[in-house]
């Protein structure tokens, strides 16, 4: 096939709106390339949410050269932990979450779901007020609230359309912020403008660098309920390496960019607004394309959101392949992130870090978990049908691996140093975080030990079935 007859192809397929939602993907239906998955990511993490980030380093204490270390190390921990879920979207060709239903069990995800659902509005509520400031900043001539309702509808159109429009959106938008990254840091670089808040390395605290380090490590992190949503249509014999080196640098390289940027902004120019900041050393021209950056990211806030919303409404009664179901969704997502955008956009910073600080508890354990089950239990073997039934060979609950969450989040709280509370063995290391360390090592031995030793009785029915190799009916 040719480049033009590829592209036209692509276009076609962007401009029909999709109809499944959290329904497995056939196949004969799948189609895409693995480098979309890079332009998927750089172009959801390239994005003026991470400016905020890296300025936040700076705020809490690290010199700049610190700042940027710790954004590298927790970023590249977290999109490596992101990016191992590559593989579960082409190989079981159903939404991230819904796989949860496999560890456990049918009502067992259900929390999960919800979880999910909050994290995408969360996300995108804190972006669409960062829209607003941005634009503001700009055209002070229309309010941050009357920005934030405009900046919600490209996002809209984009999710109602669905998968291929998204991911078209990614390959445009990829080209325009990789320029625009390279121009706000050669500009940046070489401003002289400013005043410095100090050497650009001085020795810091242990616990304010893994402070840093656990902050960009979620941030990255965070991005494992959503990966497969975007990777459930290709091939089922897409290369893991392939893919799972797309998404990773394409997290990777995006978020740690434009955070180091923001890092060096906040280090040159210590007092006042950040993006008046960024105007002053580049002009209006970035604020307004840092804003047109966050529709991906609150697209894909939107479109995940949507599929926790149909996820949960298909605990209590089967779903069918209908657009309106998906519109619903959507509805509900960008309805819950304007009225949280519009009624806290004066306090958000301090909301997203205790928001953020809440991540650190329910989604690293739910990740290891399911990686664990993926790729050293099952092996990537599932019977996709008992996705959508509690009488599958999943059952409704399993016990065994809820257990081994809570005993996963529990443990998180000795190690925990946040605002709101700082436990015991935290203490004794100096106030140091290892709270998400432990907090995803641990239930991986946990599981494995439940699944593997004893063989447990929740988990042989499913293990029966993969080891017989269980293909879905579709």
């Amino acid at each position: 096939m040719t480049t033009s007859t590829s592209s036209r192809t692509d276009a076609a397929r962007a401009l029909q709106l999709e109809e499944k939602s959290i329904h497995y993907i056939d196949p004969s239906e799948r189609h895409g390339r693995v480098r979309d998955q890079f332009t998927m990511w750089f172009g959801a993490n390239t994005c003026a949410l991470a400016l905020v980030f890296g300025g936040l380093a700076i705020s809490f204490g690290l010199s700049l050269g610190w700042a940027i270390v710790a954004i590298l190390v927790g970023t590249g921990i977290g999109a490596a932990v992101a990016a191992f879920h590559a593989l579960q979207g082409p190989q079981l060709g159903v939404p991230q979450l819904i796989q949860s239903r496999g560890q456990f069990g049918f009502y067992g995800a259900t929390f999960f779901f919800l979880a999910t659902y909050l994290l995408q509005f969360g996300y995108m509520a804190a972006q669409l007020v960062v829209q607003g400031y941005l634009l503001n900043t700009a055209f002070p001539a229309l309010s941050i609230p009357a920005w934030i309702g405009i900046c919600a509808v490209p996002t809209i159109v984009l999710a109602i359309y669905g998968y291929n429009l998204v991911h078209m959106w990614q390959r445009y938008i990829t080209v325009v912020v990789a320029v625009m990254v390279t121009i706000i840091a050669i500009q940046s670089i070489v401003y002289s403008g400013g005043h410095n808040s100090g050497a650009a390395f001085t020795s810091p605290s242990a616990a304010t660098f893994m402070t840093v380090i656990s902050l960009f490590f979620i941030a990255a992190a965070s991005w494992s309920p959503n990966v497969s949503d975007y990777s459930r249509y290709l091939p089922e014999n897409v290369s893991f390496r392939r893919t799972f080196s797309a998404i990773f640098f394409g997290i990777f390289l995006g978020w740690a960019a434009i955070s180091c940027i923001g890092s060096l902004v906040v280090w040159q120019i210590p007092t006042g607004s950040l993006y008046a900041a960024i105007q002053t050393i580049t002009g209006k021209w970035a604020l307004i394309l840092l804003a047109i950056s966050l529709i991906s990211t609150n697209t894909v806030n939107t479109y995940t959101g949507m599929l926790s919303v149909v996820s949960t409404i298909s605990t209590f009664r089967r779903v069918p392949v209908k657009q309106w179901l998906r519109i619903l969704g959507i509805a509900l997502m960008v309805a819950a992130a304007l009225i949280s955008a519009i009624a806290g956009y004066n306090s958000f910073l301090n909301s997203l870090e205790n928001f953020l600080d809440v991540l650190i508890f329910v989604f690293v354990p739910w990740s290891a978990i399911n990686l664990a089950d993926f790729y050293l239990v099952r092996r990537g073997k599932y019977d996709i049908d008992s996705f959508f039934t509690p009488n599958g060979v999943y059952g409704g609950w399993q016990w065994k691996a809820i257990i081994c969450y809570l005993i996963g989040l529990g443990i998180e709280f000795p190690f925990l140093n946040q605002t709101f509370y700082e436990g015991p063995f935290a203490r004794l290391l100096g106030g140091v975080d290892i709270s998400w360390i432990v907090g995803f090592i641990v239930p991986v031995f946990l599981y494995l030990f439940v699944a593997r030793t004893g063989r447990a009785s929740a988990l042989q029915p499913a293990e029966a079935a993969a080891a017989g190799g269980v293909r879905p009916a579709g």
